[in-house]
């Protein structure tokens, strides 16, 4: 019988190993997952806390109620990869052996740069993130007691997970203090990007310039922050442009698992899994798959990228269990919700080559971000069900 060894217990990992263990017989398959965490968090709606529209005990739920009777969940720590001999070094449990290894676990966060940012979340005064939990509860209490002043949202580098959600809180800010609080005209919004515009991909790019532009929200591109002055409340960047701030929201540059750099011929420098983009095989291995947001595909690292790349991955183990050469590719679609302002979302609906969504705001998909997707997450998407 073969062996499965999946790395990470987020949205890929637990999607796959569900859509194969529904598909694919115990006798047939031995399916294990190791993850280091204990408990599962529901990110996407990260953005949603921070505006009262969902609540954190909501988010997170027990790794072991997620996976399906026949996969065996292992809680420890990966140290390595070691493809000569098919196995995986683990903290706690040793080598483990596998006839296929997929590498899901995910983006961590460096907080090492920009200077000064650490500190700043660490105090938690004036400086703040959503892309944790943690941060985006912070986040929340800090606007509600925000009086007036500069609200900055900063990305410090490409790429990472969900590209859209710091505009999303920037422009959900904006109406927040607008609609919600009644004093838009005590906040200036800043909203800033290493990128040479607010988003890569038409229609959505113009649509998302001119929202900013009508709505006052300034942008600053090509800016990659190195300092944050945490006492003179200043970013600077790398070219010597510099901002001033009354609260920042700031998103850490993003990086793979270190286990990868000690992997021989697994990842790329910034330790992402390096995977032909459409067989999401890892470039020198046969046997090694990437998946989510661990790997260096060209495209949105978000759950609606996971669920397709689920799909295409089940089928192509299958493939491999049946004697078969895989057939099935992925082509990079991504379902991107963009909250505009409340009761509006605009869907980025896209893949590597086109665009396949217009670039709309509606209430509809309001309605379907903001109250459908999260029981869709819990309930049909992790069990490998759409």
């Amino acid at each position: 019988m073969k062996h499965l060894l999946i790395l990470g217990g987020g949205s890929a990992g637990v999607m796959l190993a569900n859509r194969l263990r529904k598909e694919v017989p115990q006798d047939g398959l031995k399916i294990t997952v190791i993850e280091k965490k204990e408990t599962h968090i529901y990110q996407p709606a990260f953005t949603l806390v921070v505006f009262d529209l969902d609540v954190p005990e909501n988010l997170v739920r027990p790794m072991k109620g997620l996976l399906y009777e026949g996969i065996n969940l292992v809680t420890d720590e990966v140290t390595k990869i070691n493809p000569k001999s098919n196995s995986v070094t683990t903290a706690k449990n040793g080598d483990i052996t596998y006839d296929y290894l997929v590498v899901a676990t995910g983006a961590k966060y460096n907080y090492d740069e920009p200077i000064g940012m650490k500190a700043g979340l660490e105090k938690a005064e004036k400086v703040f993130t959503f892309y944790t939990l943690d941060g985006a509860i912070k986040l929340r209490d800090a606007l509600k007691n925000f009086k007036g002043g500069t609200i900055a949202c900063t990305v410090s580098e490409m790429p990472i997970k969900c590209p859209a959600a710091p505009m999303k809180f920037i422009m959900m800010a904006e109406d927040y203090f607008n609609s919600v609080r009644g004093i838009r005209d005590k906040v200036k919004f800043i909203f800033t990007t290493p990128m040479p515009a607010v988003f890569s991909r038409e229609p959505y790019a113009s649509k998302l310039s001119e929202i900013f532009k009508r709505r006052g929200i300034e942008t600053i591109a090509n800016f990659t922050p190195s300092d944050v002055d945490n006492e003179k409340c200043v970013v600077k960047d790398y070219g010597g442009k510099e901002f001033h701030y009354d609260l920042l929201c700031i998103i850490p540059p993003h990086e793979g698992e270190s286990y990868i750099e000690e992997s021989e011929g697994v990842g790329d420098a910034a330790n992402w899994a390096h995977c032909d983009k459409h067989t999401m095989l890892t470039l020198k291995h046969s046997n090694i798959y990437g998946i989510g947001d661990a790997t260096d595909f060209p495209t949105s690292k978000t759950a609606s990228g996971v669920r397709k790349q689920a799909h295409i991955l089940s089928n192509r183990i299958i493939s491999h269990l049946k004697g078969e050469e895989p057939t099935d590719t992925y082509d990079g679609e991504i379902i991107c919700p963009m909250l505009t302002k409340f009761n509006r979302v605009m869907f980025a609906h896209f893949n590597y080559t086109e665009s396949m969504s217009p670039a709309i705001e509606s209430y509809a998909n309001w309605v379907l971000k903001v109250h459908m997707l999260r029981p869709l997450y819990w309930n049909l998407m992790l069990r490998g069900l759409m």
